[in-house]
């Protein structure tokens, strides 16, 4: 019979899709049945001779092999047209299996043609992939790493805040975790060595932390004043005399610098000792036992809270919004005053005070920021009858 070509590409079209070795061989299997059983007579039709019936066996072979040539066609057809389905505006291509697997996700498109064609499902699927690969780099791979470094941190922190200062003395000071951690980023910042209670104080200050203070307080000292009637050497005997301290009166004190002038005095009254912590170790020792006032300049141990104090942070750190009792003046005379026992003293106003009296300074409080911004002024803002404010931290 006549190898209609359309006739099989219908029947192709009939069929299982194309789209494995499995169904294409389904499909030749299939045709190769139909064209056969087309080619075979009738029963209603003459039976021929032996002669006539293998006279006609080569005309059979050549139509099966005419038949078999046309569904070659047809396959190599469709073939073509999954590979160029691939394209934008293709139909039906090799990626049936993908559609079939993602129906729920992305439509039944794959199998209609349009959009969702075998090039855009590629696109997507590895999409898909390079957001998975990106997934489990970022959360399945790295996340733990970062998890366990900030575990780690928290535990150094805790720990950090937990265990005590080589400086604590028991029963005295702040012992608080956020102290601890504060001081130790502190000490961190400004290094010192490891101090032994046998040292002598030759050997503490042979130190490069208490060199570095020294620079620091050469930067800190403005102006080095000279006493009046009174020599620091001659006045300060390796034992203190019967007369020590020096005393001088108080209207010369006042004349030679008045509490309201704020003028630097090259030389003031001043009747008592200094003392270098290394060069007169032996003279400090005398004084204290004999319970006399002296002055002692760069001591190691205190020029480590000088440094920690003039950090520009440490106190705002330290002391945060905590309010603070704080004395507060209209000029720069902070008098004295108490008046609980005059409080509980009978008087005509019903207390010992008197009529009229006012306290001459009031209780408030501020914090120490607060306060530090009222004090970091110039000069002119500080004038004696401008308003002070004394802040306490005991």
């Amino acid at each position: 019979r006549k190898c209609d070509t359309s006739t099989l590409e219908n029947t192709a079209k009939s069929s299982l899709p194309i789209n494995n070795t499995r169904r294409n061989s389904e499909l030749f299997h299939t045709m190769t049945v139909v064209t056969s059983s087309n080619l075979r007579p009738h029963k209603g039709r003459r039976r021929v001779s032996k002669s006539s019936r293998s006279g006609a066996l080569p005309v059979v072979v050549v139509a099966t092999a005419l038949a078999t040539f046309c569904l070659a066609a047809v396959v190599l057809h469709h073939a073509a047209s999954t590979v160029g389905s691939s394209g934008p505006g293709g139909g039906r291509g090799r990626a049936d299996d993908i559609d079939l697997l993602m129906q729920n996700k992305m439509g039944d498109t794959g199998i209609r043609g349009g959009k969702g064609n075998f090039g855009s499902i590629l696109k997507k699927t590895r999409s898909f992939a390079k957001k998975s690969q990106e997934y489990v780099s970022k959360k399945v791979v790295t996340r733990p790493f970062k998890v366990a470094k900030k575990l780690v941190k928290e535990v150094e922190h805790s720990l950090a805040g937990s265990l005590p200062r080589t400086d604590e003395m028991e029963g005295v000071g702040d012992k608080s975790s956020s102290y601890r951690l504060l001081r130790k980023e502190l000490d961190e910042r400004f290094p010192d060595e490891p101090w032994d209670a046998s040292w002598s104080p030759e050997a503490e200050a042979d130190t490069d932390a208490h060199r570095r203070r020294l620079e620091l307080m050469k930067e800190l000292r403005k102006r080095d004043y000279e006493p009046v009637d009174f020599d620091n050497d001659s006045d300060c005997p390796p034992t203190p005399s019967p007369d020590y301290p020096k005393a001088f009166r108080m209207e010369k004190i006042i004349e030679n610098w008045n509490p309201d002038d704020t003028k630097p005095r090259k030389k003031i009254y001043q009747g008592i000792c200094r003392f270098d912590y290394v060069k007169d170790y032996e003279k400090i020792m005398a004084y204290r036992d004999a319970e006399k006032p002296f002055v002692v300049r760069d001591d190691p141990r205190v020029l480590r809270t000088v440094e920690r104090w003039n950090d520009p942070t440490y106190l705002h750190r330290l002391l945060k919004e905590k309010r603070h009792r704080t004395e507060y003046s209209l000029n720069n005379h902070f008098m004295y005053w108490n008046m609980g026992a005059a409080r509980r003293r009978p008087g005509k106003h019903g207390n010992g005070l008197p009529k009229d009296w006012k306290p001459p300074t009031e209780m408030i409080e501020m914090t120490y920021p607060q306060w530090f911004k009222k004090a970091n002024v110039t000069d002119d803002k500080l004038g004696p009858d401008n308003p002070h404010w004394y802040f306490r931290l005991i």
